[in-house]
């Protein structure tokens, strides 16, 4: 269901989103955890990568989408054409942007508007909707 969304959900945006991370091992976090440490240093790290054994990508269910290559892993992914229609439309394919603008305090991480999760139909249009965090639905937020 969740490939099969994500096709539903590209073919509908008709402009090239390219899923750049989904699944990863735990060996492949660690590697990027602790790169992100070096070159990034680790109060930058824990704000935008999760340690390994704790990313939502170990569990497949999530994407790292972008458009154009200049704006991957950026902010202002969300402010492009794409990263606006993402925001406003992946819900009806079951995804939800998961690291909201200020919800961090909630989520614990970055805004990142090129990370969406899939959470299913029904559970993606309550949260986008009450404009929760997966935080705030599952601590019954609605």
């Amino acid at each position: 269901k969740v490939i099969k969304d994500y096709a539903k959900l590209i073919k509908e945006i008709n402009k090239d989103i390219i899923a750049f991370s989904g699944f990863r091992s735990y060996n492949y976090q660690k590697r990027l955890y602790e790169s992100s440490i070096q070159t990034e240093g680790l109060q930058y790290t824990e704000l935008y990568s999760a340690k390994p054994g704790h990313s939502e990508h170990q569990t497949g269910l999530a994407f790292d989408l972008g458009g154009e290559m200049k704006y991957w892993l950026e902010e202002e992914f969300g402010e492009t054409i794409e990263g606006m229609w993402l925001r406003e439309n992946a819900h009806r394919f079951g995804y939800i942007l998961r690291y909201p603008k200020g919800k961090e305090y909630i989520t614990g991480f970055g805004y990142e508007p090129w990370h969406f999760r899939y959470v299913g139909v029904d559970h993606s249009i309550v949260i986008y909707e009450g404009e929760l965090t997966l935080e705030e639905y599952l601590l019954g937020g609605e």
